[in-house]
């Protein structure tokens, strides 16, 4: 929903609704249960600090069970379950689970528990322990590590800074990983990558300015939907095998990719870059960023404390944003893209913050993702928002009266556009080079998305301080309506966020072809 952060002033007919927090009790002494189907069994101490919580358990079919209610109140995470399904929204993204089925879906990975998910009774589900190790983790900046049977203490999950620097020499290219924390660090080769996988706490990236030669490794990225972190080196065309090699004070894990025999006789891809690693332990000052192909910044709407739109079902506009921005930059990836989100995890950003990291990076689109809300339940679909220059920098009015595609305003001409990346503007001025490219942008999304929707919704143009100062084609899409019945069904769907996210991919890759051959 457009905030605080994007609307120089608020407009009146947006809605905002509290978030509906349930608080359930630890204890299910008094419950009916049937001998049959449960009975009471060991239970749970679970200590934070000095204070000690009991999750209660039951135990059917010879296995142990335990309520998913007081899981979530001691680490603070949403329930909402629709029908046969439960979603679980924690501070780092949503997971899914079915009733009777064993699988967890957290994005496009499963987790196989020891034991079927069982719903007992309408919003009272219950997990098997393994719960606490295997899903929690994705979930909350949280671990439950086990002090012995039957006991756990909460620990907070420290940050591991880890700094990737990429140079390139005649025959190899080396990439290395130098982490912040003490932390076992895995190494696997897949057919198109090489994993590096970090345990123990969470990583922060911190990527090179540098380039790695394309012929012998096409990119490398960072995956945060597994618990700790994951980073990819993929592979080039001309890839033929790969060193490693592990170096303390500090930690570094160094891998060293080649390429055939004769490499160093093909001659350069491009000018060598300095190397950014000594192994003596040196290092250089950070480079200034350069400008990759095709970098796409994506800017997660919210976060933190500030929610945005609240579904009556509790659903937050923060967590959707945030998880379907992943997707989308996991699959301008796939397109061989570059997608940098503004934010990875649930905390708030300025509005300095988010502009700043599309200019920084020199991005080649920059794409605001929120979910809508207002006052009529019968506005709904998508609406893609063009920033608007207007003389006294007031919004555009909107009639709230009116409903669905004529709440929006008509198409117009696009502005002239003079894109020189070589003047100095003022920052609130950013934009404006951009308008026409901006425009183009808009409207092939807008299209691309009324037709997932089934609906004619036009680009609307408000005065968006968020995009205001972005020196580059930048929209923002409100990807349907909360408040609207069919549109919270829909985005409530992993399988239609999956669509909406292919869908905004699809325009950026059709926008970035056409904008190549101009």
């Amino acid at each position: 929903m457009l905030s605080r952060h994007f609307a120089v002033r608020r407009l009146g007919y947006w809605l905002g609704s509290c978030c509906l927090l349930c608080f359930c009790s630890p204890s299910i002494e008094g419950a009916q249960v049937s001998p049959q189907t449960a009975v009471r069994s060991a239970d749970l101490e679970v200590w934070i600090g000095q204070n000690k919580r009991t999750i209660n358990s039951l135990r059917r079919q010879r296995q142990d069970y335990y309520p998913l209610n007081d899981i979530a109140d001691i680490v603070a995470l949403e329930l909402m379950e629709n029908g046969e399904v439960l979603t679980i929204a924690g501070s780092r993204g949503n997971l899914q689970l079915v009733n009777g089925r064993p699988l967890v879906r957290f994005d496009a990975q499963y987790i196989l528990l020891a034991a079927p998910v069982w719903k007992r009774a309408p919003n009272n589900w219950y997990v098997s322990e393994d719960f606490l190790s295997k899903a929690l983790p994705l979930l909350v900046n949280r671990r439950f590590s086990k002090v012995s049977d039957m006991r756990y203490r909460v620990e907070a999950t420290a940050e591991n800074p880890v700094q990737v620097k990429v140079s390139n020499y005649p025959d190899r290219v080396r990439v290395v990983f130098q982490s912040s924390l003490n932390a076992p660090i895995q190494v696997r080769e897949f057919k198109d990558y090489i994993q590096v996988a970090f345990d123990q706490f969470l990583v922060r990236p911190e990527f090179s300015a540098i380039p790695p030669d394309r012929r012998l490794v096409s990119s490398v990225d960072f995956d945060s939907s597994n618990i700790y972190g994951t980073f990819r080196i993929h592979k080039g065309d001309l890839y033929n095998n790969f060193r490693q090699l592990t170096l303390t004070a500090p930690v570094r894990k160094v891998i060293d990719i080649y390429g055939p025999p004769n490499m160093s006789k093909l001659g350069p891809d491009s000018e060598p870059d300095p190397p950014e690693e000594s192994l003596s332990g040196g290092s250089e000052p950070p480079p200034s960023p350069q400008e990759p192909e095709y970098l796409i910044t994506i800017d997660p709407g919210h976060g933190g404390g500030d929610l945005g739109v609240n579904s009556p079902e509790g659903i937050a506009e923060k967590h959707l944003t945030l998880r379907i921005s992943r997707r989308i930059g996991n699959l301008l990836t796939e397109r061989g893209h570059k997608g940098m989100l503004t934010r990875t995890r649930d905390v708030d950003l300025a509005i300095e913050q988010r502009g700043s990291v599309g200019n920084y990076y020199r991005s080649q689109v920059y794409l605001s993702i929120h979910v809508g809300g207002s006052p009529s339940p019968k506005t709904r679909g998508p609406v893609v928002y063009l920033h608007k220059y207007s003389q006294n920098n007031e919004p555009v009015m909107i009639n709230p009266n009116q409903e669905g595609a004529s709440l929006f305003s008509p198409r117009q001409p696009p502005p002239p556009t003079f894109e020189d990346g070589d003047k100095l503007v003022r920052w609130e001025e950013g934009q404006k080079p951009y308008l026409g490219s901006s425009r183009k942008l808009a409207e092939l999304l807008q299209e691309e998305l009324n037709l997932l929707w089934g609906v004619e919704n036009r680009v609307a143009e408000v005065p968006l301080a968020g995009l205001a100062p972005v020196t580059a084609p930048a929209v923002l899409i409100e990807m349907g309506f909360l408040t609207n019945s069919e549109d919270y069904q829909r985005l409530s769907s992993m399988e239609f966020q999956e669509q909406v996210a292919r869908t905004i991919t699809s325009a950026v890759d059709t926008f970035l072809q056409e904008k190549s051959l101009e």
